[in-house]
């Protein structure tokens, strides 16, 4: 793991504590690669160190309202919201667009949702979308650059 990766995901596991994560439920290399081979993808390696170290905010909305998911809550976008019912309306989303995204987080209870794009090869890109219902669009280019937006800029992060 790069030096930058680790610190930054120590800088956001810390962030987690401050806004009320107690438990962390991390994750070994075995459920990564299940997660692997049932969705046919790679997962990057910013993505896997931040599994291995942090897996999400325990279930639970931090105090700021976001949330991260671990590895058993992330799935394909159009899984998270097939059977939407609420505001925003993500049913007018063009779901076959977004095929390969799946959902990691969210803002306020998904008013805001975050996904990122995941296939079977491996790439520096991995392009992180913010969803507002039908309204999208791509604020970081890997988990890495969210993970960056969210501790130093977190205002850009909005549709």
């Amino acid at each position: 793991m790069e030096e930058k990766e680790q610190s930054q995901l120590i800088l956001l596991k810390n962030n987690f504590v401050n806004e009320g994560v107690i438990n962390f439920m991390t994750v070994n290399d075995l459920k990564i690669n299940e997660f692997q081979n049932n969705n046919k993808i790679l997962i990057p390696s910013d993505l896997k160190q931040y599994f291995l170290l942090i897996n999400g905010s325990n279930d639970m909305p931090l105090d700021n309202l976001y949330e991260f998911y671990n590895i058993n809550r992330i799935t394909k976008i159009f899984n998270e919201f097939k059977d939407w019912n609420g505001v925003p309306d993500y049913n007018k989303l063009e779901f076959q667009q977004f095929e390969n995204v799946f959902i990691f987080g969210n803002y306020e209870f998904n008013f805001y949702s975050f996904g990122i794009e995941l296939s079977n090869t491996l790439s520096s890109i991995n392009r992180i979308f913010i969803f507002c219902g039908s309204e999208y669009r791509i604020i970081a280019n890997s988990f890495s650059e969210f993970i960056d937006l969210y501790l130093d800029n977190p205002e850009e992060i909005y549709v």
